[in-house]
């Protein structure tokens, strides 16, 4: 292959929605933003590039609220002892950390814990004492 197709061919990668479909942290959360999350997960999307767990949230006048709880990819989610059904849809669960920017209904998760008290992190560290 000469050197213009393959310059063509990783223009045309580099261009495809796959390739910009993932944005930085920052874009979407904020570091600084953070706070916790309490509701029933109601959908489970194991998948590249996050894994996402939708969860309804009980607002103040009783309507339900729905987040978008983002985590790693499935790949380091596994080698930290994560499967697709880690967390299941129906689950109560309480999710702490980084709020989505210009008040989004997004988390990025750095714990999870369940209805029973079990910690739960993605990074697959424990939880202090």
């Amino acid at each position: 292959m000469g050197i213009r197709a393959t310059v063509a061919m990783l223009a045309f990668a580099a261009l495809s929605p796959q390739a910009r479909a993932h944005h930085s942290f920052a874009a979407e959360f904020s570091y600084d933003d953070t706070g916790t999350i309490t509701g029933t997960v109601v959908e489970v999307l194991f998948v590249n590039p996050h894994a996402r767990y939708f969860v309804a949230v009980t607002g103040e006048r009783g309507e339900e609220i729905l987040w978008d709880a983002q985590t790693r990819s499935p790949n380091a989610l596994a080698a930290a002892g994560w499967k697709k059904d880690t967390i299941r849809v129906g689950e109560k669960i309480a999710i702490e950390r980084n709020l989505g920017r210009d008040k989004a209904r997004k988390i990025w998760i750095r714990e999870i814990r369940r209805g029973s008290g079990e910690v739960i992190r993605p990074t697959g560290e424990e939880p202090p004492p």
